[in-house]
């Protein structure tokens, strides 16, 4: 083959004597193709591997150089321009002090109307507690078209107050005096420093950080409940189980997935993402992360593929795996919005909505402003981060000629030379055992399993739980019975076996050797489990919990909102609302956010509820502290020594990503829905 061009194998450097760009067309697989059955490779194969296993891999080459020093301008100039431009938005379309909010209209004053009389009916009406026990809690979890006799559609909203409280925001906030809220939210505003940015203090951690905050605001608010500031705190009741439940179901199932044998699944999984292109590599991350999420949930997939994402940019030896964990994160947090099990706020949406939400009419309403914001992040993380997912290029214009065009720089070839040729270089034993043993059909048989229970709405804690138990009881009879045994044999200089020792007592009795003592699953897999996450999360429950109690989100609200709170999902005031929505997610979080919305606003359209869950969704790439996914990614990368995923890093891409993907997807759903505009349950579209 006659090439325009010389590469150094060893250097991975390509003389000056080439074109700046090589088509795909050039490069064929002969060029990498070995000669199996002779069992030769090529010169430059061999020199390849030479010089790979003498010193470093020529992939490393574009990352030699220290890389120069990103610029203010550069880092934070996108983010800033992001700033002002929905500043600027939203003052145009409803005046720099609100004097633009359009009145309501007449069939808005007919549905508040409708709603006030529905709201004090409620709350007019007598109940039986003890009546409602007998009658058990299956009638309250069913079918929400309840006889007259029960109350109907009126006595609804209060049943889920009572049997599911711990959902629901309760408001207590006219019990704390002036002093209490404000020591409580300035309490929780400094661990939400701390927790945002956790190496600016003493190296204590997420964890350790958040569960200290948790047990500070417990103590705390026992103080103030003696000295009459505040009201009881029952710090049990906002913490919810089900997310812990669920992280550790899919903890323990990863781990044994993983352990269970050297190229099983997990490893096959992980060389289904491997690529030797950058871009293409991050593309295949986004892809499965969005359909993942989509299909089970986002907190599910960043806990299985962070190590595996981790893993990869170890392989590859990338200098800042950054752009490959916002593409994991990122892409979780926006795919999970296609479903209403995509994330816990969809699923808590669902259930307290008024109007019944079906599954079909939840993705119908999202596909469209999803799949904008998909195409929108990913579009601009191939751009934010052109230098590390096209090296070598030197503009955007050549990037996206690399990636519609086929075009491949020198530094991309290298890369692409250097992966083939380690592989190349594996051992016969590793291409031989690339083919699928029993257990890892035995694997695929309990993940299918797994992956239909949560398509079918099994409780996804349960599930979890259940596929880790029996991964961990299959792991342990195979160590038992089917793994070898480990040997036992002391050798000499020359390798050659010794005999076992023998040992006697005091009278010179042989003393018998022990049987084997055997290993358990909780000296072994069990103490891998993150517990330092669980943790994390109780921590956070406990101070949103506290803080929702003061009622200040509730009044940032209220007092944000202004005249558009009667009208929040209508244009322009939507544009508004979203924004006040992403505020909240990111310092209350998304899903007690919900909950307050849900108390304020009981009955809220089908259509308000798909604009708030897209916005609660989407907000989650804005912070570290927006989603509960970036704080799992960012443990997990951790964990492995990779803590390039921090809140410095991820805010100068995750704010502008996620104000455009935010407001392009708020205007597709603004003009393309599904899900009708007025209540149904309370006769508001009969009189349209």
């Amino acid at each position: 083959i006659i090439r325009p061009w010389s590469v150094d194998v060893c250097t991975a450097s390509p003389t000056i004597a080439r074109p700046e760009f090589i088509h795909k067309s050039l490069l064929t697989k002969q060029d990498y193709r070995i000669n199996i059955v002779s069992k030769t490779m090529s010169p430059l194969y061999a020199e390849d591997v030479e010089c790979s296993r003498a010193a470093a891999a020529p992939e490393a080459a574009g990352s030699r150089q220290p890389a120069a020093k990103m610029s203010f301008l550069r880092k934070w100039g996108p983010a800033l321009f992001a700033i002002a431009g929905v500043i600027a938005v939203n003052a145009l379309l409803l005046g720099p002090t609100g004097s633009r909010v359009p009145s309501l209209s007449p069939r808005q004053l007919a549905a508040q109307t409708v709603r006030e009389e529905r709201t004090q009916a409620v709350l007019d009406m007598e109940w039986d507690h003890e009546a409602d026990l007998k009658r058990g809690l299956s009638n309250m979890h069913g079918s929400r078209s309840l006889s007259e006799s029960d109350g109907g559609v009126m006595e609804y909203t209060r049943r889920r107050h009572r049997f599911l409280g711990e959902y629901v925001h309760v408001d207590v906030s006219d019990q704390f005096t002036l002093f209490g809220k404000l020591s409580i939210s300035l309490i929780y505003f400094a661990f939400w420093v701390f927790l945002m940015f956790p190496n600016w203090f003493l190296p204590i951690g997420r964890p350790g950080i958040a569960l200290g905050g948790g047990l500070s605001m417990v103590v705390y608010r026992y103080i103030l409940t003696l000295t009459g500031q505040g009201p009881s705190f029952d710090a049990a009741k906002v913490i919810i189980l089900e997310p812990l439940f669920l992280l550790f179901g899919l903890m323990l199932t990863t781990i044994y997935l993983e352990k269970m044998e050297r190229g099983g699944l997990f490893d096959k999984l992980r060389d289904s993402l491997d690529d030797p292109v950058n871009w293409k590599r991050s593309a295949k991350i986004m892809a499965m992360s969005t359909i993942g999420s989509a299909a089970v949930m986002n907190d599910s997939v960043v806990l299985i593929f962070s190590g595996v994402v981790v893993d990869l940019c170890v392989r590859h030896k990338v200098a800042n795996s950054l752009p490959y964990l916002l593409s994991l994160a990122t892409t979780a947090n926006t795919g999970s919005a296609f479903t209403m099990t995509g994330n816990p706020q969809n699923i808590l949406i669902v259930s307290l909505a008024y109007d019944d939400i079906s599954w079909t009419e939840f993705l119908s309403n999202m596909v469209l402003p999803v799949t904008a914001a998909s195409i929108i992040n990913a579009i601009m993380l191939f751009v934010y981060y052109s230098s590390e997912l096209f090296p070598g290029s030197s503009g955007l214009l050549e990037c996206f000629g690399i990636v519609f065009s086929g075009n491949r720089t020198p530094e991309m070839l290298a890369q692409e030379h250097a992966y083939h040729a380690r592989n190349v270089a594996k051992s016969e034993d590793d291409i031989e055992s690339t083919g699928w043993s029993v257990w890892s059909k035995i694997q695929i048989v309990l993940v299918t399993i797994f992956l239909v229970c949560f398509a079918i709405g099994l409780d996804v804690c349960v599930t979890s739980i259940c596929a880790g138990a029996i991964l961990m009881v299959l792991a342990a009879w195979k160590r038992q019975h089917y793994d070898p045994k480990p040997e036992m044999f002391e050798y000499d200089a020359e390798g050659n076996a010794l005999p076992p020792k023998k040992m006697y007592d005091m009278d010179g009795n042989e003393i018998e050797p022990e049987e084997e003592e055997l290993v358990t699953e909780s000296e072994t897999t069990l103490t891998e489990v993150d517990y330092g996450l669980l943790m994390l999360f109780i921590g956070q429950f406990i101070l949103i919990g506290s803080f929702d109690d003061t009622g200040v989100p509730q009044g940032f609200f209220n007092l944000a909102m202004g005249g558009c709170a009667d009208q929040m999902t209508s244009v322009p005031c939507v544009y508004w609302f979203v924004l006040v929505i992403t505020i909240l997610s990111n310092v209350a979080s998304n899903v007690p956010v919900v909950q307050m919305l849900a108390a304020t606003f009981p009955y809220a359209t089908p259509y308000d509820w798909m604009q708030v869950s897209f916005s609660a969704t989407i907000a989650g790439n804005l912070t570290m502290l927006g989603s509960a996914a970036n704080m799992i990614v960012a443990f997990q990368a951790a964990k492995v020594g990779d803590r390039t995923f921090t809140s410095e890093r991820h805010a100068p891409f995750g704010i502008p990503s996620t104000i455009l993907s935010l407001y392009a997807g708020t205007a597709l759903l603004s003009m393309v829905h599904f899900s009708p505009e007025c209540s149904v349950k309370l006769g508001e579209c009969d009189e349209e």
